[in-house]
């Protein structure tokens, strides 16, 4: 291990380079213009992968091309696979960057441009690792894939398919990611888990044009009204959400989860103040607020709408109103049931006299690895080794659908090793990583290829 350790501290430099000139490929997904881009970005990590000995090609897809690339040199040992992308997000204003998004500069510690952490730098620290290995031993400890894609940004509407067809070229014991963030700066942390998703959009009309209301107040539904009613009965006074059978199939965090939860450096107040001046705690009660932003089911109505919003005055009863609404979910809530429920009951609500229209805008089911996984076990030992500390074990309390993806198709469960800044900007202007952490993150993973082996 300290041959593989040295060699990468002796290449840091260089390997930093490949950062640099990964980065300065403006793959922008999103945008048609920047095809061509995003397909070199392609190519140049299909060229890296080849040149540090790994077998490499570039696959098509429905879409943006990827790389699939392998070492299975080891017969007897375990196999695994990595997963990361290269294309990134739009640089919005470019009058909020303080250089050029696509020119990386060094500022002190700091790698400054677009894709530096998300995740340009972050999935290189797999193919850092790999070299340091196959330079100083001639082979890794594990056989190891890699799938890099070009589409992660616009939701890789055809990773899925793309798994799917090849679940034998990919297939795997565990894979392992490096696309997340850090608990705090410097803190080493292993997500393990994140939320699903149901978004509804609830649309209620009246009458066929706005009406005056003088006229017509008190005589028919108000739309509005309607919207107001329905949403607020969504939840109850201790802050528990009403949609039939919502809470039915939970599976609560363990109680080793929460411990580590609890131990984790968090100031309650200090967090509600970086939110707003006065802020106070809400929610399901009998949850910590740590609990509640990761490890319980939510539901928050994220827009309402209707009737006259401009500034001034206008006595109307409008003729539409509407409401979306998003549920965040935890393991063994099913997203189809639960979004058949919550149209249930909001068309069990919903008074006579109007129409209700409902519509989904997206849904993903929720995913958590085991705490007593053994990969994960792997994971948090090389973290302690390279950081000197023990591993943040955290829930997202966002969404990723890759992770149910990749355990439907390939039976494998995700690790997520996050080595991004909590202040790195990702998606906002002057994105950055913080080189020392991406220098121990591969260290982290170098020292994970060995774990996993035994």
């Amino acid at each position: 291990m300290e041959q593989v350790l040295s060699h990468l501290k002796a290449q840091r430099d260089a390997h930093l380079k490949w950062t640099r000139d990964l980065c300065a490929i403006p793959s922008i997904s999103t945008k048609q213009e920047h095809r061509a881009d995003v397909a070199k970005s392609v190519q140049f990590t299909h060229e890296l992968c080849e040149k540090i000995g790994l077998k490499s090609r570039v696959m098509e897809t429905g879409g943006h091309p990827l790389v699939y690339a392998e070492w299975t040199g080891a017969p007897n040992a375990p196999t695994f696979l990595a997963y990361g992308h290269v294309d990134v997000q739009p640089t919005g204003d470019l009058s909020l960057w303080n250089a050029d998004p696509f020119e990386p500069i060094v500022k002190g510690d700091w790698l400054i441009c677009r894709g530096s952490a998300d995740d340009k730098g972050q999935v290189l620290l797999y193919l850092r690792a790999a070299e340091a290995w196959l330079k100083t031993h001639g082979k890794l400890p594990v056989n190891m894939k890699f799938l890099i894609e070009a589409e992660e940004e616009i939701g890789s509407p055809n990773l899925a398919p793309f798994v799917s067809k090849h679940r034998d070229m990919l297939a795997a014991e565990a894979v392992l990611i490096s696309d997340t963030g850090m608990y705090k700066d410097g803190y080493p942390t292993l997500t393990i888990g994140t939320r699903g998703l149901v978004y509804k959009e609830v649309l209620v009309s009246g009458p066929t044009v706005d009406l005056h209301s003088g006229t017509h107040g008190g005589v028919i539904p108000n739309p509005t009204n309607v919207i107001a009613r329905l949403v607020a009965s969504l939840h109850d006074a201790d802050g528990k959400v009403t949609v039939k059978d919502f809470y039915k199939n939970v599976v609560d965090a363990s109680a080793e989860e929460r411990k580590r939860l609890a131990e984790l450096p968090f100031n309650e107040r200090e967090y509600l103040d970086s939110l707003g001046p006065n802020t106070m705690p809400a929610g399901e009660k009998g949850w910590t607020t740590q609990e509640r932003r990761s490890c319980r089911p939510t539901l928050d109505c994220n827009g309402i709408f209707g009737g006259f919003m401009q500034p001034g005055a206008n006595t109307i009863i409008p003729a539409k109103a509407g409401a979306k609404i998003s549920m965040r979910l935890v393991p063994n809530q099913n997203a189809e049931k639960i979004a058949a429920a919550f149209d249930e009951t909001i068309r069990e609500r919903c008074p006579k006299g109007v129409k209700l229209e409902i519509h989904s805008h997206g849904s993903a089911d929720a995913y958590v690895t085991p705490i007593d996984s053994p990969v994960l076990k792997a994971a948090e030992r090389a973290l302690q080794d390279a950081y000197g500390q023990k591993p943040a074990l955290i829930r997202e309390g966002g969404s990723l659908p890759i992770l149910p993806m990749f355990q439907r198709e390939l039976g494998a469960p995700s690790i997520l090793l996050g080595f991004a800044s909590p202040h790195c900007n990702a998606h906002g202007p002057n994105e950055k990583a913080f080189i020392p952490d991406l220098d121990r993150g591969a260290e982290t993973i170098a020292r994970l290829f060995q774990l996993l082996a035994k």
